[in-house]
């Protein structure tokens, strides 16, 4: 057995069909079959159930994808070290992160880490943040941009500026509410917009759970005027007026200030998020990995 068969049944594996691995490797169907037969027959054990729909793996194939998938990052971890005795000039740069804080975050720091390595290709995986922490945990990144909980027995972080929420208001609708004046984010307390509309991200999202939460917390029973699947539709929502829209005060700050909407500072430092760097348990860090973490880390 050798390298090119792993990947035939790690492929297999993700895909749970033989025409989309195949597909995907390259090959024929019927060749890919045949490999597959040929290394059940060499290892002596059934790695897939073929009599299930889809495809699934049998516990022999589950251990082997687990076991073949911990070679493949040693072997990946191997080459970036070997790697770090050229120049750094050239290679890519992978790194997961959410949609929404890539947007913000990553134009600038994309454009510093071309500047000092031209030849370096940077690969933005912008996923859900459940995604980045599994997939980071398998070292599929350079480096992810998670906010915690992570798995600590698994990962390194490096702590970032902590996530701030605010709540983003259209002037039109923020009488009742207190005036910027000369604070430019008033700290309100969340009851105080209750009467309000509100954009809300849809189930299972990082910032629908903390609205949900801040809601329970304070005994509000909001109106939701409209659910999106991203904050970026949030503010746009919130700009237009339709509703109130909690979002990262660094989103707003950096990108999305408009001064028809005006923010507000929720009272509680437990709806703040920390999100932090995460890479790997022994990962070997590329001098550009390493210079990502400098300048994030620099505006902390």
């Amino acid at each position: 057995m050798n390298t090119k068969h792993i990947q035939y049944v790690l492929a297999l594996a993700q895909t749970s069909s033989f025409s989309q691995a195949a597909e995907q490797l390259g090959i024929s169907q019927p060749a890919l079959s045949k490999q597959i037969q040929h290394i059940e027959n060499e290892l002596g054990v059934k790695l897939f159930d073929r009599e299930r729909s889809p495809l699934a793996l049998t516990p022999a194939g589950d251990y082997f994808v687990r076991s073949a998938r911990e070679l493949v990052y040693k072997e990946e971890q191997m080459r970036k070290a070997l790697e770090g005795f050229q120049s750094g000039e050239n290679g890519r740069l992978v790194i997961g992160i959410t949609p929404f804080r890539s947007l913000y975050l990553m134009p600038e720091l994309v454009k510093k880490i071309r500047a000092q390595y031209p030849g370096v290709q940077v690969s933005l995986q912008e996923v859900p943040a459940s995604q980045l922490r599994k997939e980071a945990a398998e070292g599929r990144y350079d480096l992810a941009i998670v906010n915690l909980p992570v798995d600590t027995s698994l990962l390194d972080t490096v702590a970032l500026e902590p996530d701030t929420l605010v709540l983003a208001v259209h002037n039109k609708m923020a009488d009742g509410l207190p005036s910027n004046g000369e604070e430019m984010f008033p700290t309100i307390d969340f009851k105080d917009a209750k009467h309000l509309p509100f954009i809300v991200l849809g189930q299972g999202q990082e910032m629908r759970q903390v609205f949900d939460g801040l809601c329970a917390a304070t005994d509000v029973y909001p109106t939701i005027a409209a659910e999106v699947n991203g904050v970026t539709s949030a503010w746009a929502m919130a700009r237009a007026g339709v509703g109130a829209a909690l979002l990262p005060l660094q989103f707003v700050r950096e990108s999305y200030f408009d001064d028809e909407l005006s923010l507000y500072i929720i009272k509680s430092n437990l709806y703040s998020r920390q999100p932090v760097i995460a890479t790997r348990k022994g990962q070997v860090l590329t001098p550009y990995a390493e210079l990502v973490i400098k300048l994030l880390t620099e505006k902390k």
